[in-house]
């Protein structure tokens, strides 16, 4: 499965109605295309950060037909519109395949869905970021709120930085996020040593999207390709 992820942010000044035409303009442009296999738009929770206001996620069967969606001239051209002019201020974006993953609650309904755009610095060792992967990949073995998760490089990015990596998972509920997640020792007392710029093992700018949502059905259940 191949997974294009947009964070996208508004002016302040965006009124109820702005934000509406934005959100019917994207919604008919993905239920119009077969190609593309499952859409989520979601206005983000609060305190996200750098993570927008909201989330749209979409999932193709594989790289080229994301290639053969985002370059078809009409859907191109409505999308690029909608995500370049007023009331949208900023807009990051990540396309990814699904790499190292599990899902052993694909059916999860009415939970939250989060994440993490990040970019690796320049220059760091490929047997640190190696390791940096494989340490992430590790987190739901210790970390038991995260319900189903993926961690995987990116191939095509834009926004503020050149994200080079997406971790994203699914709670139950908020709690599962901002407690046993973001509390668990395992977290701060191991992994956030390659975000600190005061460890010898840092290696991710500091500059994230953390981000998060409500969701109805998983985008981690399986879709027919």
């Amino acid at each position: 499965m191949f997974k294009l992820t947009k964070l996208i942010t508004l002016r302040p000044e965006a009124s109820a109605a702005d934000r509406q035409r934005l959100v019917d303009t994207l919604q008919s442009a993905t239920g119009a295309n077969p190609q593309i296999k499952r859409a989520m738009l979601q206005p983000t929770l609060p305190n996200v950060y750098n993570g927008g206001d909201f989330i749209w996620h979409l999932q193709f069967a594989d790289e080229a037909a994301h290639r053969a969606v985002i370059e078809q001239r009409g859907w191109g051209e409505t999308v690029g519109r909608a995500l370049d002019a007023d009331p949208v201020a900023h807009v990051d974006s990540a396309a990814y395949s699904s790499e190292a993953g599990a899902a052993p609650e694909p059916g999860l309904k009415g939970g939250v869905y989060r994440t993490l755009l990040l970019a690796i610095r320049p220059a760091v060792p490929a047997e640190k970021v190696a390791q940096f992967e494989v340490e992430m990949r590790e987190m739901p073995l210790y970390v038991k709120s995260i319900r189903n998760w993926g961690f995987s490089r990116v191939v095509e990015a834009g926004g503020a930085r050149q994200w080079t990596h997406v971790w994203e998972q699914d709670y139950r509920d908020i709690g599962g996020l901002m407690g046993p997640y973001m509390l668990h020792p395992h977290h701060w007392g191991f992994i956030d040593r390659w975000y600190d710029p005061e460890t010898t093992d840092w290696v991710v700018d500091r500059h994230l999207c953390h981000t998060f949502c409500a969701f109805e059905d998983s985008v981690f259940a399986p879709v027919k390709t």
